[in-house]
């Protein structure tokens, strides 16, 4: 066993997604080996699993040694794990807390763990949540190898996600926020896009994205939260945020924060049309806005 672990370590690099792309090969091998009648999830779906389950999705190890993959939602929005189930194909949706009024989507046996860490090797762009990954991979190997099955090779690198993949719309319906916000005794208002995520090891990722929202003439900063080690990724202003409806346009939002994308955008066509300037339907706007994100 040592042997082949110390094999394993060297031969890490020579696995590493060299193509800086989302690479989902290995999985779709052994998904149609285990799962030969069902469709396989496609690749579009995949990335944006990666997206959301960068910012609710948990690699747990417990203290007594279970290993699970778990993804933590309000009741309210018990769809979105319903939607991932559907399209994986296995794992199961259960009641988390009845007092929290939560719910979640969890894996636990070795069969499906094994697929969902094919998906996530190489396949990861939060530097810190691969090391978590990373982590959760050595002790699932492990197991794997005291039961004398095949241990995952791990990939050791982050992949950059583009605007010709669904990662931002999956951490989006996880992490981000659309905002308007309109005073009542002023013609003034404040719309936005906001990004969080936490530990300052991840704003390169939120300076990539920025970089690659250019080529919609969006732009942007990258600001402190009032939460310690948390950062946000803003995007202030219609002029700015209007290349984002290329983008979520053509890679769709599954959680509610869609319906609050809906009308997020449509008070920009309110507000690009002057509807603020005017008194009566300036109260249309203000009642519009405090509906964005009311379900979340």
């Amino acid at each position: 066993i040592l042997g082949f672990i110390s094999l394993l370590i060297m031969y890490t690099t020579v696995y590493l997604n060299s193509s800086g792309s989302f690479n989902f090969e290995s999985f779709y091998i052994k998904y149609k080996e285990y799962y030969p009648n069902l469709n396989q999830p496609s690749k579009r779906f995949l990335e944006w699993f990666i997206g959301f389950s960068e910012g609710e999705g948990s690699f747990i190890l417990a203290k007594r040694g279970d290993l699970s993959f778990v993804v933590t939602q309000s009741s309210l929005d018990i769809e979105i794990l319903n939607y991932i189930r559907d399209n994986l194909g296995f794992g199961k949706v259960i009641k988390q807390s009845v007092k929290q009024n939560t719910n979640r989507f969890i894996i636990q046996d070795i069969k499906n763990l094994y697929l969902i860490c094919l998906i996530f090797n190489g396949n990861m762009v939060f530097p810190t949540r691969k090391a978590r990954f990373s982590t959760f991979l050595a002790f699932f190997n492990e197991r794997l190898i005291k039961k004398n099955l095949k241990p995952i090779l791990p990939k050791n690198t982050c992949v950059l996600p583009t605007l010709k993949d669904s990662w931002l719309a999956g951490i989006t319906d996880g992490e981000g926020c659309f905002t308007c916000s309109l005073l009542s005794n002023s013609t003034s208002f404040r719309y936005r896009f906001i990004l969080t995520q936490k530990w300052e090891a991840n704003k390169c990722v939120f300076e990539h994205l920025l970089e690659i929202l250019k080529e919609y003439s969006v732009k942007g900063a990258i600001t402190p939260h009032n939460t310690n080690n948390v950062w946000e990724l803003r995007v202030n202003g219609l002029k700015n945020c209007k290349g984002l409806f290329i983008y979520f346009d053509n890679y769709n939002l599954v959680s509610k924060k869609k319906d609050s994308y809906f009308k997020w955008k449509s008070l920009y066509d309110k507000l690009i049309n002057k509807d603020h300037l005017n008194s009566e339907t300036r109260l249309e706007l203000i009642k519009l806005a405090k509906q964005i994100n009311k379900a979340l």
